[in-house]
């Protein structure tokens, strides 16, 4: 039995999630935020979306008490890298900040600014997403409680 059928109680949720998942594949991208208590089947109704979407997909998971900072797009843009070795050349001068996060880029830039770095890290995600229709899924193992 596919993934999406074993949801219970989510068909709205489903809904929305594949609307959302629609208006990217159309160039009209956005920021979802899945938020529930643990167990409650968050990462599994994305998954399904995801699945039935067809998009493009890059995952990464994390721990919040030992992912590192900026781990979740380490891992987003590694995984990307290994499917195109150079897959972020386009990102020109901006690269050289991209190695601070990723040294298998080669030098990383010695003026690195945290404005420049994000500036960087934008322009490796549009890169990705103008190649196609993409979606970033980062699932949290735990959520600190304040």
């Amino acid at each position: 039995m596919p993934n999406h059928d074993r949801l219970i109680g989510r068909k709205r949720e489903q809904s929305e999630l594949q609307t959302a998942l629609a208006d990217a594949k159309e160039g009209r991208g956005g920021l979802l935020l899945l938020a529930g208590d643990a167990g409650v089947g968050k990462t599994s109704l994305a998954e399904s979306s995801l699945k039935q979407s067809g998009v493009f997909t890059l995952r990464a998971n994390i721990a919040q008490e030992t992912t590192p900072p900026y781990g979740p797009i380490v891992t987003l843009l590694r995984a990307y890298l290994r499917l195109n070795p150079g897959g972020l050349a386009e990102c020109g001068r901006l690269t050289g900040y991209l190695a601070l996060l990723l040294p298998e880029l080669g030098s990383a830039s010695s003026d690195a600014d945290r404005a420049t770095l994000f500036e960087a890290i934008r322009c490796a995600l549009e890169t990705i997403a103008h190649r196609e229709p993409t979606a970033a899924f980062i699932a949290s193992a735990s959520m600190y409680r304040l």
